[in-house]
């Protein structure tokens, strides 16, 4: 839904963050897949899976997180990014907690300048794992949403907007309306 949304942010020539809460990340890993965008992912041995899973689906990984290799990481992403990419990240990291924007993500956008896009899906037959947040898997059989929010063109906060309260409101209601357009 509203895929135009994402398009038009690609099509500014502008740096792009795709933003997914953590336990949504296998929607767009699976439906943006063939784009020639980059992803980030930790160094646990759960984001080696996904990495892998990612890498093979079209995806160049960055790696590293807050707590393993976040410097590397970090400058990476502002590479891609100054470069005009298009990164695909979960701002409330690998670790949690759940849908708390980390910094990284918010520093990332105000130094480059980018166009935080909020991404969410569901799926109508899904495995929920329970952990430090709620993991969606889709079963196979079910319907599936891929929901993208509003942009949040940091360019366009005034003074005294929060970066990180605009891409949270985006985030949770992208993901709201892939809950939504599964339960009704």
């Amino acid at each position: 839904m509203n895929g135009e949304r994402l398009n038009e942010a690609v099509s500014s020539g502008r740096p792009v963050l795709i933003c997914c809460w953590h336990g949504r990340l296998l929607f767009p890993v699976f439906q943006w897949n063939r784009h020639n965008y980059y992803a980030l992912a930790g160094l646990n041995k759960d984001a080696e899976i996904i990495s892998k899973i990612a890498t093979k689906l079209g995806w160049k990984m960055l790696r590293g997180s807050g707590s393993r290799g976040g410097s590397k990481a970090y400058m990476e992403m502002i590479r891609v990014l100054n470069d005009g990419g298009k990164l695909f990240i979960t701002p409330d990291g690998s670790q949690g907690p759940e849908y708390e924007v980390k910094e990284g993500a918010i520093k990332s956008a105000l130094r480059t300048e980018a166009i935080m896009v909020p991404v969410s899906g569901q799926a109508s037959r899904a495995w929920k794992i329970r952990n430090w947040d709620t993991f969606v898997i889709p079963k196979p059989f079910g319907r599936i949403v891929h929901v993208v929010g509003d942009p949040v063109d940091v360019q366009d906060l005034a003074e005294g907007d929060s970066v990180r309260d605009a891409i949270t409101a985006g985030m949770i209601k992208a993901q709201e309306e892939a809950d939504a357009w599964i339960n009704g």
